[in-house]
C-alpha cells in the first residue's frame, strides 16, 4: 500500500470564506439535467481569457488516474479534529474534490495552492478506502488506465454539501474483487455509515465497470454498471442507509446492454423520473420482451421496483448492435424548461425526443437495416459521417437562440441552433482539428447567465486516446456564441500552461474563476500496448491542473525580425460606408471608428481609427492587407499586430497600429511558404487616401508583427516582418503584391 499520507503533515487554519460568486458542482455534467453549463461564472469572460491574462495556476496531487470529474463545493465548512485519521482542520473553503484509481479522495482548497512536501499540495483531508483492482487485459485491451482500476465513476454529493457518495472496485486478495458503496462526511472524511459491498444477481465484479456517474434524486442513489459481455444493471440504492431497495437489468433474458454512456451519470426530472442510454444488446421490448439494447430508457422507481415508462429504440437497433454502434456511447440531456430530450451516440444521428412520448420503437422495412427512417421520433438529424460521440452534449440557452455543442471524434466542433423545439441542421463549425482517432472533445460551458459564454474543451492532442497510452491532452476555451473563435489553448504557452496526459472522457469543471481539469498522469512516452503488452513504468506524477486568471506581472516587449509573418499582397479599393452612429467618443473632439471598420470592411482594423469631429471621410479609401503566417507558429501566437501611420508632406503621424487576438484574426485562405512551409492567410483593413486639405492626402506606411509569449522572466516576442522600413501604400501606390517573393 502507498504511503499516501506521507504527504499531509501539515494542518492548515482556519480561513475566511467569501460567497460572492458561490457555484456548487455536486453531481456530473453540473445538473440532473446533465446539460454541463454553469451559468453563475462572473469572473470568467471571452474578453479576459487569453493567454497573456489567463493560464495554469498549480496543480492538485492525486496519486492516481483521475477519471472522475473532478467536484466543486462552495463554503464547505471543514473540522477534521474529530477523525484521527486525517491531520487537524477547521474552516470554512472553497473545496474542490478529486477521487482517483488508486482509491483515494482528496478534498483541497479551491482558493489556495498550499505546497507541501515534494511539491505535492496539502489537501484538506485525504482518505485511502482500500487496494484497487490492479488492471489486466480482460478488462483494458490496450492497458490504457493500467496499472490499477479504483474509483471509476464521478460520484455525487448531497444537496445539503454534508456527504459524499462513491462506488470504488476493491482487490481483497483472497476474497477477490468487490465492489463498495461509500458515504464519506465532507466536513473530515469519516464514513457516515459502514461501506456495503454492492450485490447484485448477474453482477460480475471481475469484469463488470461502474463507468456511468452517480446520480442522486429524492434520497435514492442510482448505479449503472456496464462492460463489454456483460449485462448492463442499474440499482437503487438508499441515500440514508446505502442498503438496495431494488435492481433493474437492461437485458434480462438477452445480451450485454451496457450502461457506461462515457462516465456520464442517468439525466433525472424533477418527478424523479430517470432518462439513460444504454449500449449493444437484445432488444425486444417491442415485441413484448424486457430487453432494451440501443435505447433511450425513461425509469421510476416504484414501491420496489424500477419501472419502465417509455423508451425509443432506432429503427436500425439490429445493425448497431453488429457492428459495435453502441447508441449508449454518450449521456442524454434533458432541455431545461421543456418535455424534451436528446442525445446521440456513436452512429451520427441525434434524435430530439419527448419526454411524454418517446416514441418506442418503428421497425426497419429490411432486418438488420444500417440506415432507415424513425417518424416516432420528434427529429432524426443525420450527417453523412459515421463518427462517434463521447461524453455528453452541452445545451446552453444564450443571448440568441439556444445552442446544443458536440465535438464527436475526427470532426470539428458543431454548434447546433435550437429554435422553435428543433434542432437546425446547419451547424456553426469550430476551427481546432484534432488528430485521428478517439475521443472527440469532451466538453463543458460557463455564463453569467446569457452572457459571457465559453465553451471549455479537453481533447487529444497528439493521438488515439482508446489506444495509445501517453496521448497529451488539451484545454481550449472557445467562445460560446462564435464557435470559430478560439479564445485560449494550454498549448498557446505550452511551458506554461501544458496540461499533461489526456484523461479519457472527462469534461473540465468551472467554478469561481477556475477550471479544474483532470489527468492521466503529467507525461509518458506515446506508445501502443496491443496484447499481451503492458506498460511497465508510469507517470512520474499524477494530478489536476488548476487553471485561472493569472496574477499582474511585468512584460518585458522584445521586438526582433522574424519570417513567421509577413507581408503578402495589399489594395486600395472604395470605402464602405462609415455609421458614425456606431462609433464611439474618444475624447472631446473625435470618434473612435475602429470597431466599425472592421464591421463594414468585413476583417479585423490593423489601426485604430480615430476621426475628428464632423469628418466627412472625403477622398477615404479601403486599405485590404493580406499577410502570410506560418501555420505552425499561429498554433501557439497570441496576436498578429501593425505598426501603422500616416505619412502627408514627408511627415509622419504617431503609430496608431493595432494589435489583433489570434481569437480575432480573419482566415482567407491557406498556402505554401518558399520553403515549403504551410501558411495561413489572415486579412486586415486600413483608410488610406483620405483629403486633409486642398494640398494633402493621407498615405499610409505600416509593417506586420506576430506577437508570442516567452516564460521566466515572463517576456512578449514581437517578431517583425524582416523588410527594411515599413511598406507604403497611397498615393501612386495602389496594391502591392509579394506573392513571387514569399510563395512557392
Amino acid at each position: 500500500m502507498r504511503n499516501f499520507l506521507a504527504p499531509f503533515i501539515l494542518a492548515l487554519p482556519s480561513l475566511c470564506w467569501s460567497p460572492a460568486h458561490a457555484v456548487d458542482v455536486l453531481t456530473s455534467r453540473n445538473n440532473l439535467a446533465r446539460t454541463g453549463v454553469n451559468d453563475q461564472e462572473a469572473r470568467l469572460t471571452p474578453a479576459n481569457v487569453d493567454a497573456r491574462g489567463f493560464g495554469k495556476l498549480w496543480t492538485l496531487y492525486a496519486d492516481g488516474q483521475v477519471v472522475a470529474q473532478p467536484l466543486y463545493v462552495s463554503g464547505l465548512r471543514v473540522d477534521t479534529t474529530t477523525n484521527p485519521a486525517v491531520p487537524p482542520v477547521q474552516g470554512t473553503f472553497n473545496a474542490v474534490v478529486v477521487a482517483t484509481m488508486h482509491n483515494t479522495v482528496y478534498v483541497y482548497d479551491a482558493d489556495n495552492e498550499r505546497p507541501g512536501p515534494q511539491g505535492r499540495n496539502v489537501p484538506l483531508w485525504a482518505v485511502w478506502l482500500g487496494q484497487p483492482r490492479p488492471g489486466g487485459k480482460d478488462i483494458d485491451m490496450f492497458s490504457t488506465s493500467d496499472p490499477e482500476w479504483g474509483i471509476l465513476s464521478t460520484p455525487v454529493i448531497d444537496a445539503a454539501k454534508s456527504v459524499l457518495y462513491l462506488v470504488a472496485w476493491h482487490d481483497e486478495g483472497a476474497q477477490g474483487y468487490k465492489y463498495r458503496l461509500h458515504a464519506l462526511r465532507l466536513k473530515d472524511g469519516s464514513h457516515a455509515v459502514p461501506p456495503l459491498e454492492l450485490q447484485a444477481p448477474g453482477l460480475d465484479s471481475r469484469r463488470q465497470k461502474q463507468r456511468t456517474g452517480l446520480t442522486l434524486v429524492q434520497g435514492v442513489l442510482y448505479i449503472g454498471f456496464g462492460g463489454d459481455g456483460s449485462r448492463g444493471l442499474l440499482m437503487a440504492h438508499d441515500a440514508a442507509t446505502l442498503q438496495q431497495k431494488t435492481v433493474w437489468n437492461v437485458t434480462p433474458s438477452g445480451n450485454d446492454g451496457g450502461l457506461w454512456q462515457s462516465g456520464v451519470a442517468p439525466a433525472a426530472d424533477a418527478q424523479g423520473n430517470l432518462y439513460l442510454m444504454t449500449g449493444n444488446g437484445t432488444f425486444d421490448a417491442a415485441t413484448g420482451g424486457a430487453n432494451y439494447g440501443d435505447s433511450f430508457v425513461k425509469l421510476h422507481l416504484e414501491g420496489g421496483n424500477i419501472v419502465v415508462k417509455d423508451y425509443f429504440t432506432p429503427c436500425n437497433q439490429a445493425f448497431l448492435a453488429t457492428v459495435d454502434m453502441d447508441l449508449g456511447s454518450s449521456g442524454p440531456v434533458l432541455i431545461p424548461g421543456t418535455d424534451l430530450v436528446f442525445g446521440a451516440g456513436k452512429h451520427p444521428h441525434i434524435f430530439l425526443l419527448s419526454t411524454n412520448r418517446m416514441g418506442k420503437y418503428t421497425p426497419p422495412p429490411n432486418a438488420g437495416a444500417a440506415d432507415c427512417p424513425n417518424p416516432n421520433a420528434l427529429q432524426d438529424l443525420g450527417q453523412a459521417e459515421h463518427h462517434h460521440l463521447h461524453g455528453s452534449p452541452v445545451y446552453w440557452q444564450g443571448s440568441g437562440d439556444p445552442q446544443i455543442y458536440l465535438w464527436r471524434e475526427n470532426e470539428l466542433l458543431h454548434a447546433y441552433p435550437f429554435v422553435r423545439r428543433r434542432i437546425v441542421a446547419a451547424p456553426k463549425l469550430g476551427v481546432d482539428a484534432l488528430p485521428k482517432g478517439m475521443p472527440g472533445g469532451m466538453l463543458s460551458l460557463s455564463s453569467l447567465g446569457k452572457r459571457n459564454g465559453i465553451l471549455w474543451a479537453v481533447t487529444p492532442f497528439d493521438g488515439d486516446a482508446n489506444q495509445w497510452r501517453g496521448v497529451r491532452g488539451v484545454v481550449r476555451a472557445i467562445d460560446a456564441q462564435n464557435v470559430g473563435r478560439t479564445l485560449w489553448s494550454s498549448e498557446q504557452v505550452s511551458a506554461r500552461d501544458r496540461l499533461g496526459l489526456f484523461a479519457k472522457f472527462v469534461p473540465p469543471t468551472i467554478a469561481d474563476g477556475k477550471v479544474f481539469v483532470a489527468t492521466s498522469g503529467d507525461t509518458e512516452p506515446l506508445q501502443f500496448y496491443g496484447p499481451p503488452a503492458r506498460p511497465q513504468q508510469f507517470p512520474a506524477r499524477y494530478q489536476v491542473v488548476v487553471y485561472g486568471l493569472l496574477p499582474p506581472r511585468p512584460t518585458e516587449t522584445v521586438n526582433q525580425p522574424g519570417k513567421d509573418v509577413r507581408l503578402l499582397r495589399a489594395a486600395t479599393g472604395p470605402l464602405p460606408a462609415i455609421d458614425l452612429a456606431r462609433c464611439v467618443v474618444a475624447d472631446g473632439r473625435s470618434l473612435d471608428c475602429t470597431d466599425e471598420l472592421t464591421r463594414v470592411a468585413r476583417a479585423p482594423a490593423l489601426e485604430r481609427l480615430l476621426v475628428p469631429t464632423g469628418n466627412t471621410f472625403a477622398g477615404c479609401q479601403l486599405a485590404r492587407v493580406t499577410v502570410a503566417t506560418s501555420t505552425a507558429a499561429m498554433q501557439t501566437a497570441l496576436a498578429i499586430g501593425f505598426y501603422a501611420a500616416d505619412v502627408t508632406a514627408g511627415q509622419f503621424s504617431a503609430d496608431h497600429g493595432r494589435r489583433n487576438p489570434a481569437a480575432d484574426l480573419k482566415v482567407t485562405g491557406q498556402a505554401t511558404l518558399k520553403g515549403g512551409q504551410a501558411a495561413t492567410l489572415h486579412e486586415f483593413a486600413g483608410v488610406v487616401n483620405c483629403t486633409l486639405d486642398a494640398n494633402n492626402r493621407s498615405e499610409l506606411r505600416f509593417k506586420p508583427y506576430i506577437e508570442f509569449l516567452g516564460t521566466a522572466p515572463l517576456k512578449l516576442y514581437h517578431d517583425w516582418d524582416p523588410i527594411d522600413g515599413n511598406h507604403a501604400l497611397g498615393g501612386a501606390v495602389t496594391q502591392i503584391d509579394r506573392s513571387a517573393e514569399i510563395l512557392q
